[in-house]
């Protein structure tokens, strides 16, 4: 989409309120108008030539009444203006939240965290500004054209000559456009590095300290701030050169309207009431050239701002059309949010039987990944997925749940999946090897947003062996986690994450090595109140310990990617070379998944 049919979307989004900021800034515009031919008309009495019979305190009360409503309208456009551009930077942020959201879960972020609340803070602003920016640059175009008409039909020469530095603005300020839109991303671009840098300073602390590394870490932040540093001030000069010559040519107008208008004074053919009039309208005349040269230069820096915002939103996913940025949707600023919909388990969320064909996936740029899985999950059963670090486990899961852009073909009970967004509660529930925890209590990282139903959380935390835990800790489910619950320890943080998921009741559980971080004890007590209390339930694992080994109705290994074999415990010991060394605990590196975390 080009920049005008954004615009057009943006004012469609709000028209009443983009209507009366339009208004608001036309009368602002429309006053000054008003007193610059008042202010003639004042002159022309003190004079004596004396145009229309009125006493010239009329003339003054009507400039002060003038001067007054100008005001007025100025606070009253503030007011709705910034309702507009707020309201449109809200709606950027949340379609670039939505677009964050719709990307495939396993893949990374498409930016760095600074590079991303840059496109948040300064490029929102600047894309929410621009229709506001060209309402008045059209009043500021009707008030210039007005005005040259009249000065035209006062002193026709000494207008035209007036003007014609203008245009030479104009021409400038445009054969530098693309250099205005190079510095702008080039300082946007440092900003995002400097602020991604912060962040990572204030998450390694330990590793900076261990490694003594203080002096280098901050050698290291002078560098991206000195980057930066350089980037401001190319994008600062520059605007401030074309400011300045924009400046000089309206010095240089204003001496060309004095050279000019001498003999015709002399003469009693330019009176003292035109030249106020020319006076005054030249300043705000030269406003609107500066204006236009912003205009410009605005509008390169807000496509820049734009095509830096709609990358962010569709990130790796290029379905997401880039109209998306400007899709129209409810911000509840005077309304309370909505209470969130609980999804409500239908009959045919029952799961029966999961098949998957010919499942695929390969890392970018990689022949990694997995390739042609097939298997079958029937309900009430075990599916335990084992093979060498890095052989595909994980990578399996994700292609699996949706997480990660995969090609292949699953049914669920027979019906043939088109959408993988489906594998979630109630049909899925899931649990990574390294689990997500907000800065929260441990009950809000339990429930997440759910109802508070006491009987099923203390349930859950019983199955997850969390409760001693939680009566250890010194305000049980009040009890703040820290950033990415870093105040639990990681085998804490997996079984909360366990009971997390047993809360949400889905009908197929999916386990990524969850007991990694558990010791023996805890994990066989968690292992065996699951499967003695959930005998109902359909369980998918990554696993390689003998305890889940044992119990698994189904056993796939996976090696370079692709299944090596399949079957039950049993058979798999007397015929897989690959189970027999897993089951003898060698757990080797499988370089063929080195990019899978399992």
């Amino acid at each position: 989409m080009n920049l005008s049919r954004y615009m057009i979307e943006n004012i469609k989004y709000k028209p009443v309120t983009f209507f009366f900021v339009w208004f608001t800034s036309f009368t602002f515009f429309i006053t000054p108008l008003l007193g610059a031919l008042l202010v003639r008309e004042i002159f022309i009495q003190l004079e004596g030539l004396v145009t229309v019979e009125v006493n010239i305190w009329f003339f003054v009360v009507a400039l002060f009444v003038v001067n007054v409503f100008q005001i007025i309208f100025d606070v009253i456009w503030a007011i709705l203006m910034n309702i507009f551009f707020m309201s449109l930077r809200l709606l950027f942020r949340r379609n670039m939240i939505n677009g964050l959201y719709a990307q495939y879960g396993a893949n990374p972020p498409p930016y760095p965290p600074g590079e991303a609340i840059s496109r948040f803070r300064q490029d929102a602003s600047e894309a929410a500004y621009f229709p506001v920016a060209m309402a008045d640059l059209l009043n500021f175009f009707l008030f210039g054209l007005v005005s040259f008409l009249i000065m035209l039909s006062i002193n026709s020469e000494v207008t035209i000559f007036i003007f014609l530095p203008f245009i030479f603005v104009i021409v400038l300020v445009n054969a530098f456009r693309k250099r205005v839109s190079l510095y702008r991303s080039e300082r946007r671009k440092a900003t995002g590095e400097v602020t991604s840098t912060i962040r990572e300073i204030f998450s390694s602390i330990q590793s900076v300290k261990v490694n003594n590394a203080e002096r280098n870490m901050l050698k290291h932040f002078e560098q991206k701030n000195n980057k930066r540093a350089q980037a401001a001030i190319k994008d600062e000069f520059f605007n401030s050169l074309l400011q300045a010559t924009r400046t000089l040519i309206v010095y240089l107008a204003t001496g060309i309207m004095f050279l000019m208008i001498s003999e015709p004074m002399l003469a009693k053919e330019f009176t003292i009431g035109d030249f106020a009039l020319f006076q005054y309208l030249l300043n705000w005349v030269t406003g609107f050239i500066s204006y236009v040269g912003g205009s410009i230069a605005r509008y390169h820096r807000t496509a820049v701002s734009y095509n830096r915002m709609t990358k962010l939103m569709r990130g790796r996913k290029e379905s997401i059309p880039e109209k998306d940025i400007v899709q129209f949707a409810p911000l509840y600023l005077k309304t309370p949010f909505p209470p969130r919909t609980i999804p409500v388990k239908k009959s045919k969320d029952h799961m029966k039987s999961i098949k998957v064909k010919n499942l695929s996936y390969h890392y970018p740029d990689s022949d990694k990944g997995i390739e042609d899985i097939s298997f079958v999950l029937q309900r009430g059963t075990l599916t335990v997925i084992t093979g060498r670090v890095g052989s595909g486990k994980s990578t399996l899961l994700k292609a699996f749940l949706g997480l990660l852009p995969s090609t292949g073909t699953i049914w669920w009970n027979d019906n043939k999946i088109t959408d993988q967004s489906i594998f979630r509660p109630p049909r899925t529930a899931y649990t990574p090897q390294v689990p997500h925890l907000f800065s929260d209590t441990i009950k809000d990282n339990l429930l997440l947003g759910l109802p508070d139903n006491s009987e099923q959380m203390q349930s859950a935390i019983k199955l997850a062996v969390f409760k001693k835990d939680l009566e250890e800790v010194e305000d049980g489910l009040s009890t703040l986690v820290g950033p990415k619950g870093k105040k639990l320890s990681g085998g804490q943080q997996q079984r909360l994450a366990a009971a997390r998921m047993l809360l949400q009741e889905s009908e197929l559980k999916v386990f990524d090595d969850l007991s990694s971080a558990l010791d023996i004890e805890t994990e066989q007590k968690f292992w065996e109140r699951l499967f003695q209390n959930n005998k109902d339930h359909t369980f998918l694992v990554v696993s390689h310990k003998p305890l889940v080994l044992q119990e698994a109705n189904q056993i796939i290994i996976l090696k370079k990617g692709k299944i090596e074999a399949s079957g039950t415990l049993e058979a798999l010991l007397n015929t897989s070379p690959e189970m027999q060394r897993l089951w003898e605990g060698k757990i080797e590196i499988d370089n063929y998944g080195i990019q899978d975390s399992s």
